[in-house]
């Protein structure tokens, strides 16, 4: 609590904070920030006046020295900032995508009382969360969860995470780098690899993949200078109700999912498949009129889904660019499977599609797309066994168990491969379908209720 008016313990935290500046790109380093700003930032200690932004980007660090070049890899993710943190035994390094407040006022890592915070994500319920740490004494010079979030682990350390609902990966330190944690949000909807040393957004700006893994959503870890232990801190509570029909429910926890997400300073656009699923997004955004994206194939057969996606957009009042899609040659191929780092051939296939759309989206003024994403799998393809393997995993793991794994593995794949795919254009896409409500709901839903 004393954290709110005590200024960073000797400034020193602050000093070894590297700024690389806007726009810098490869170029390994710019200058040092150092507490010139004047000690006490009313919330965080050192910062002074300086605004730390809700930011979507990339994260990287580990033990030892900072790794200029692995932070200079993730610059597709965030090229509008970047910086590092050295302390004791571990640093972490950040790139960023400005999409709350656009302005230049903020850096990370980010600095608030004993914690030094590395965040890549979007907190859905900073507001409230702000809200009960200002009642309890924080107090904050910034309008950003970046800020809310290093007061939250300020406080509470790791059991903050339990407040937190949206979808982020986060590294912080609260003891001047003598140890490191680590976080993913509950389903995974921001890829974060790790292995016993490192941790990245991207397997590219870690020093070799041997032994790297996904992180495990919903999960934290804590790095010793002996070792790392990791624990769940979130588990699915799938829900019955019955008080009103599926549909109305169904209804609600996608309004609201979509309502959460639309936090943002640039706009936003959608992605329109002709399909239900990013037809029930498009329709809970319609108020706000954004331009929805269509990917026409260059072989054919998808003319129904397009007539569908045109049908939609009239209906809701929304403009439709339809964006060719090229057939891909080798040389793209290979390009999409490392922006993806998966090399399945449906995830490549879909990406190239994503890979088009994306350059369209940036070129267009674009830096947030909403996606469909994620509803497929708490459905089980709408109850219908449409394929072999579809149909053994119900009668294996049954109804819900079934569709309980297939949601929760897609951290590793299309979660992974929509978030990498987009943001290797700076382009942040949202998921409704992963809001924690939509997903517990969903997955106690009946077959027939299906």
């Amino acid at each position: 609590a004393g954290a709110a008016t005590a200024p960073l313990a000797g400034a020193s935290v602050l000093d070894r904070i590297i700024d690389y500046g806007k726009d810098k790109g490869n170029q390994a380093v710019a200058n040092v920030v150092n507490n010139a700003t004047g000690g006490n930032s009313g919330g965080g200690g050192g910062v002074g006046l300086r605004e730390l932004l809700a930011l979507i980007g990339g994260i990287v660090g580990g033990r030892g020295k900072i790794d200029r070049e692995a932070v200079a890899k993730l610059y597709h993710r965030g090229p509008d900032a970047g910086g590092a943190w050295e302390g004791k035994h571990f640093w972490m390094g950040h790139r960023r995508l400005a999409i709350v407040d656009t302005t230049d006022r903020g850096t990370q890592p980010f600095c608030y009382g004993d914690v030094v915070l590395s965040y890549n994500g979007e907190l859905w319920n900073y507001h409230a969360l702000r809200a009960q740490l200002s009642k309890a004494g924080d107090r904050f010079r910034t309008t950003c969860d970046t800020e809310v979030i290093a007061a939250a682990l300020n406080r509470w350390g790791a059991k903050a995470l339990a407040y937190f609902d949206g979808m982020f990966a986060l590294a912080w330190s609260s003891d001047g780098g003598e140890t490191l944690w680590l976080a993913r949000d509950r389903f995974g909807e921001v890829p974060l690899h790790w292995t016993a040393d490192r941790f990245s957004s991207e397997l590219k700006a870690l020093p070799s993949t041997a032994g790297a893994e996904f992180f495990p959503p919903g999960s934290v870890a804590h790095y010793k200078p002996d070792g790392v232990t990791a624990w769940r801190y979130y588990e699915i509570a799938i829900r019955r109700e019955e008080m009103s029909p599926p549909a109305t429910r169904l209804r609600m926890a996608i309004n609201q999912g979509t309502r959460e997400r639309r936090i943002s300073d640039v706009g936003f656009c959608v992605l329109l498949s002709g399909g239900i699923d990013s037809s029930a997004v498009a329709y809970h955004l319609m108020d706000h009129k954004p331009i929805a994206y269509f990917a026409k194939g260059a072989t054919g057969g998808d003319e129904a889904d397009e007539r569908c996606a045109r049908d939609v957009a009239a209906a809701f009042g929304l403009t439709l660019r339809v964006v060719p899609i090229p057939a891909p040659s080798t040389a793209a191929l290979r390009e999409i499977v490392h922006a993806i780092e998966m090399p399945h051939k449906a995830q490549v296939e879909i990406a190239w599609a994503c890979w088009w759309l994306a350059q369209v989206m940036r070129a267009d003024g674009q830096r947030v797309t909403f996606s469909g994403e994620g509803s497929d799998e708490l459905w089980a393809s709408y109850g219908s066994p449409v394929s072999s393997s579809t149909h053994f995993g119900i009668e294996k793991l049954g109804w819900y168990g079934y569709r309980r794994k297939l949601f929760t593995d897609q951290h590793r794949k299309n979660f992974a491969r929509c978030n990498k795919i987009f943001m290797a254009h700076g382009i942040e896409c949202r998921l409704p379908f992963l809001s924690t409500q939509l997903v517990e709901l969903g997955l106690g839903f009946t077959r027939a209720e299906v």
